[in-house]
């Protein structure tokens, strides 16, 4: 098992254990992509027990963000405070269920999120976990599933930001992808758990994907077929 834990942009580490696919060993499963994304804007409706969040550009809250490719040769594609607002298809969406449990505290979710590149390269995925209530934060936590990219009809070799940056996205493992939403993470308290519906409420979200366990067997294969030809 691989644990991940981040510092969020308000300053507060949470982590997320993550089951390392291994192909016949112990080797943990590589980090393929991070995605990282600040200053959401985040809706509850009350009546659907559904959380969305979306990247905006409005005089209160201005999306920025980075996608990164972690395994050789990596690269970062850096998304810009009110990218949307750019005449390209970049956006980044997530929508989670938040349905009560028998603790108070703790809500259980279900949904699906998409990350949309400057020329519409898609990753999207769905996603599963625990919402939490603390003192002063509201967190979500758990696992992504079922992840695939989508290519672009016009451009699809590379992953590309708006502000900056590239990288390919042939991946060394083929998809599907799974991973952990390490955070997604706004301003909150028990007292309010998801008592009302609320609109444009900042919140940021960071997650990473890595090969499933059969996609993992598939990369470890080819990386022993590999070695052998080279000796």
């Amino acid at each position: 098992m691989t644990n991940f834990a981040f510092k969020n942009s308000f300053g507060v580490v949470a982590g997320v254990a993550v089951l390392a696919a291994t192909a016949g060993s112990a080797n943990a499963a590589v980090v393929l992509v991070s995605l990282a994304y600040n200053s959401l804007a985040g809706s509850y409706d009350a009546a659907l027990q559904q959380f969305t969040a979306r990247a905006v550009d409005t005089a209160d809250i201005r999306t920025s963000g980075s996608v990164s490719r972690l395994v050789d040769p990596v690269g970062n594609a850096v998304f810009e405070p009110g990218f949307v607002s750019a005449s390209n298809p970049a956006d980044f969406n997530i929508s989670v269920t938040a349905t009560p449990t028998a603790n108070p505290n703790r809500r259980s979710g279900l949904g699906a999120f998409s990350a949309v590149d400057a020329d519409g390269d898609t990753i999207s995925g769905t996603v599963s976990g625990t919402w939490l209530a603390t003192p002063g934060f509201i967190f979500f936590n758990g696992f992504l599933t079922n992840v695939t990219i989508t290519r672009s009809a016009s451009e699809g070799t590379s992953f590309n930001g708006t502000q900056s940056g590239a990288w390919d996205l042939n991946l060394p493992s083929p998809p599907p992808y799974e991973g952990a939403v390490v955070q997604l993470v706004f301003g909150g308290t028990p007292s309010t758990f998801f008592a009302n519906s609320f609109t444009d409420r900042a919140s940021n979200v960071t997650a990473q994907l890595i090969p499933t366990p059969a996609s993992l067997a598939l990369l470890s294969m080819g990386t022993l077929v590999a070695v052998r030809r080279r000796r």
